[in-house]
């Protein structure tokens, strides 16, 4: 997905990029999660790892003579997790000054029996399970207490070394955190973006890859093996609006989009797989619309065979005034002022391609509607800059533009009429009299009779300086003098 977009079409920049088609990870700002430090892991270093640092961080409430009598009593940890009632803990078990007391017995027991060494996390793992822990810690990592929270950082990497350690694969580590577990119509959706152990299980892929560079895999080639392409870009669709998952999803479209571009996917596939002909006005607010741009963009690129498929995509699904209004709007925006521009001068080039004049486009824009209010419309200067295009591309058969007014208005009094009206309105006062300037050049180059330019203007009887009679005494000024 853009998918992103961002790829995946990286769902990012506003505008769009070129791809450089010899290296296209590089375009698309994949970056990982690794936080942990590199070199092998082996059973003994994950079993020696985290406990006084867990240890450190929380006060233990139980005497250390009551710890010396279970050691030599032969207690294992995991009967002294339940000797200290940490079973009952669940969800705040990285708050229980109980769990320090299990830290400090983890470490005299390994002490006093070298063959039998243990972990925190196994011995965790052993009572929540490898779902149920990951929940902890990942609510711990949520924590308002700075304390909390650096336990649980030691203990989601502590128990990543534990799955390094025993050799588990970011497919296993998948399920058993059970991310693959499906809510009913997963064609339609999933929660997957709202699982706990989303995160560590990317932390743990990230991690995999650097220790083991020949067996590295990608977010999207497992995700791809249990979500279609449409299911998958409704959840990150989804996930992208929430601020908790849009770096998780901007990350795995992004590895979608390159993936994507390699295989020939069409941009005008993802633009309905994106939803985007149902965006309306809000297009360019859906941030999935410059990811897509960016993709169409780089397709076009890596694919040089193809034609771009932006305007082409645009104009097959929405209607030409539609369209042309969405981009205007756009136009007056700061942030997608660059992208509007862009696609109006393609608009244009595509009404061209398909051989439009400005006859056409005038009801294609239904300008035709909108009568006296014409010059109030946004589409009224996209019609005009259309006609100075076409003019320029078909030198022979040029259209005049008060020429063309004239004939849609019914004659030079009812341009007259409207254009006169237009003046006074403050928004439209500066187009007005500019056109009402190009009306009085084109009653000149026609020669036409002062009597006939004062019944257009409704001149007679007019105050002297109304802007009736100020243009009528412009002609007659303006008239040769034989």
């Amino acid at each position: 997905m853009l998918l992103v977009c961002t790829a995946v079409m990286s769902i990012a920049g506003e505008g769009s990029t070129a791809l450089d088609s010899t290296q296209p990870s590089t375009q698309y700002n994949i970056v990982n999660e690794r936080n942990l430090r590199a070199g092998k892991y082996t059973v003994n270093e994950e079993r020696a790892a985290g406990a006084s640092a867990v240890e450190s961080l929380v006060k233990a409430t139980t005497k250390v003579d009551d710890l010396e009598t279970y050691l030599k009593r032969g207690d294992t940890v995991n009967k002294v997790f339940k000797t200290l009632k940490l079973q009952k803990a669940g969800d705040n078990l990285l708050d229980n000054p109980q769990l320090a007391t299990l830290m400090r017995y983890l470490r005299l027991f390994n002490e006093a029996n070298p063959t039998k060494k243990t972990s925190l996390v196994a011995t965790l793992t052993t009572h929540y399970g490898n779902h149920g822990l990951t929940k902890i810690i990942e609510a711990g990592l949520a924590s308002t207490s700075k304390k909390t929270v650096a336990t649980a950082k030691h203990l989601q990497t502590e128990q990543i070394q534990y799955w390094m350690a025993h050799g588990r694969s970011p497919e296993s580590v998948f399920g058993v955190l059970k991310l693959d577990k499906f809510l009913p119509l997963t064609w339609i959706s999933s929660d997957l973006f709202e699982k706990p152990g989303l995160r560590t299980w990317i932390r743990y892929l990230d991690d995999f890859n650097a220790e083991n560079p020949k067996q590295k895999t990608t977010l999207i080639s497992i995700l791809s093996k249990r979500y279609n392409d449409k299911t998958l870009a409704n959840m990150l669709i989804a996930a992208n609006k929430a601020e908790s998952t849009s770096s998780i999803a901007k990350r795995i479209q992004a590895e979608q989009t390159l993936v994507w571009l390699q295989t020939g996917k069409k941009p005008s596939d993802l633009f309905t797989m994106f939803h985007l002909q149902k965006a309306g006005d809000s297009l360019f607010q859906n941030p999935l619309f410059p990811a897509w741009i960016k993709y169409a963009d780089d397709f076009r690129v890596i694919h040089p065979d193809t034609q771009l498929e932006t305007m082409s995509t645009l104009m097959k699904h929405f209607d030409d005034d539609v369209l042309a209004k969405i981009i205007m709007a756009a136009n007056d925006v700061p942030s997608t002022k660059s992208l509007a521009r862009r696609l109006h001068a393609e608009l244009l080039r595509g009404w061209e391609r398909r051989r439009e004049t400005p006859d056409d486009l005038f009801f294609l824009l239904k300008l035709d509607k909108v009568q006296d209010k014409l010059l109030e419309s946004p589409l009224f200067d996209v019609w005009a800059k259309f006609m100075t295009s076409y003019n320029q591309m078909n030198p022979k058969t040029k259209y005049n533009l008060i020429t063309t007014l004239t004939y849609r208005f019914g004659g030079d009094k009812e341009l007259s009429k409207m254009l006169l009206a237009a003046e006074k309105v403050p928004s439209t006062k500066a187009m007005a009299s500019e056109l009402l300037d190009l009306q009085i050049a084109h009653w000149l180059d026609k020669m036409k009779s002062p009597g006939l330019v004062s019944s257009y203007l409704g001149a007679n009887g007019a105050a002297a300086d109304d802007v009736s009679s100020i243009l009528y005494q412009k002609y007659l000024k303006s008239l040769p003098t034989w």
